[in-house]
């Protein structure tokens, strides 16, 4: 079972299985230790490393979230990206492509470009855009995380969980990567 905690006060319980991701701000999501009784309304002693590792979860879930945001679904997908950014970095060294060698470039000729080097090129910008994104996103991460573990208090690691900037990170950053994926 789950706890959900405010101010030392249990205001909600749920299941192990259920996400509460992004449900509760201001408060502390922790686990209750099995048998344990729980009534809505009590006082419960926060355990800061409870605390502490229930904010981190909620940090590395709200960071795939964001990128599940702008991630097209599917490993089959991302095999394909990872196949034409390989195909697109060996072209443009390639004096003598040809649609043989690369076929996921060539293909894309009169879609995403006009020309083999302009498709590779246009692959590997777009490749870039997202590494860009994925390492903002990991830094936003990382940075809370060690905030969470700075804490002294359940205050405190409430405060770092929730002052990650995860909606400035996303705003206009959906809108260049959509653009890139549709060009990839």
């Amino acid at each position: 079972m789950k706890i959900v905690t405010r101010h030392q006060t249990v205001i909600s319980t749920h299941s192990d299985s259920q996400d509460l991701s992004g449900l509760y701000p201001g408060c502390l999501i922790l686990p209750v230790p099995d048998g344990t009784p729980v009534v809505i309304g009590q006082s419960w002693a926060i355990d800061l490393d409870a605390a502490k590792a229930s904010a981190c979860a909620a940090i590395d879930a709200a960071a795939e979230v964001l990128r599940q945001k702008v991630l097209t679904p599917g490993a089959g997908q991302m095999a394909a990206y990872q196949a034409k950014e390989a195909q697109a970095t060996a072209l443009l060294q390639d004096p003598t492509p040809s649609e043989a060698e690369y076929p996921d470039i060539f293909n894309e000729i009169g879609v995403t470009a006009d020309s083999a080097a302009e498709v590779a090129a246009a692959v590997l910008a777009a490749a870039e855009k997202w590494r860009d994104f994925g390492r903002r996103i990991e830094r936003a991460r990382l940075v809370a995380k060690r905030a969470v573990q700075a804490a002294v208090d359940a205050p405190g690691v409430v405060a770092a969980r929730d002052g990650v900037a995860w909606t400035s990170l996303a705003r206009g950053a959906a809108a260049r990567l959509e653009k890139a994926r549709r060009m990839a």
